[in-house]
């Protein structure tokens, strides 16, 4: 499939490629690949992100990666690994830049200093599901009308990261909380991710098609879910959406 495929020491594996349409498209069309097979590659040219919106992959400014699981617990649950997923990037690029003044906007985006540095995105088909993950790692596109604008790791930092380094990192920390996920499920991990969870507290709006619910973040349930606390005081629960600050246009933290 590549020329380029590295074993990990977790034993999964990891296959490069220089130019692909997107890295999840190359995991569905192997159906052979087992858990654990993943692949990076230094430009897409049809990347996706949530709703079908394009993802901006230009070569060598991010990291591309996609990886194949095949989960044993119900399908139902499937959705909070989306939540593991964005704790273990988090924890990646902490790990890889150390006092980084990041947070998870829910459900899955990592933040810093309330720019958008990252996005991922899944997708279940039968028994496979491919978790998709883009990062700007330099060179930021410009987005017209973005809710937060984007960010990347050089501008924030200073410090340039290879995509490579980043996936490798990025699998191992989710190896792990992954194997744990599958033996407690995410309420074993909920408390952590709500640890890193940006604008509790604060009031904001969920875009939902047409529909836009507004409260005071309280948090998020046990399934995963937004709590908002409307003006009546009633608690409002929101399975998906897009989340902003209220009374920001392009939302940013101090």
């Amino acid at each position: 499939m590549s020329s380029q495929i590295h074993r990990l020491e977790t034993g999964w594996q990891l296959a490069v490629y220089d130019s692909v349409t997107s890295t999840s498209d190359v995991i569905f069309a192997h159906p052979e690949v087992s858990e654990g097979f993943a692949v990076l590659a230094r430009q897409q040219t049809k990347g996706r992100g949530r709703q079908g919106r394009p993802w901006a992959s230009e070569l060598d400014v991010g990291m591309y990666l996609s990886l194949a699981l095949s989960p044993t617990r119900e399908m139902a649950e499937w959705p909070t690994l989306s939540f593991v997923a964005a704790l273990s990037l988090f924890d990646a690029l902490t790990h890889l830049c150390h006092d980084l003044p990041a947070g998870l906007k829910w459900p899955n985006d990592v933040l810093i200093n309330g720019g958008k540095v990252s996005g991922l995105l899944l997708e279940a088909r039968q028994d496979r599901l491919v978790i998709g993950c883009g990062v700007n790692l330099k060179n930021a596109p410009q987005l017209e009308g973005a809710r937060f604008a984007p960010t990347d790791i050089l501008a924030q930092t200073g410090k340039l990261i290879a995509p490579q380094e980043l996936a490798l990192c990025f699998l191992s920390h989710f190896h792990e909380h992954y194997h744990n996920w599958l033996s407690a499920g995410f309420l074993a991990q909920i408390d952590l991710y709500r640890s890193h969870l940006l604008f509790v507290g604060e009031p904001i709006s969920v875009s939902q098609g047409d529909t836009v619910t507004e409260g005071i973040m309280i948090g998020m349930s046990e399934k995963g879910d937004l709590l908002l606390e409307d003006g009546a005081g009633q608690i409002k629960s929101v399975t998906t959406g897009d989340v902003n600050l209220i009374g920001f246009s392009n939302a940013t933290s101090d």
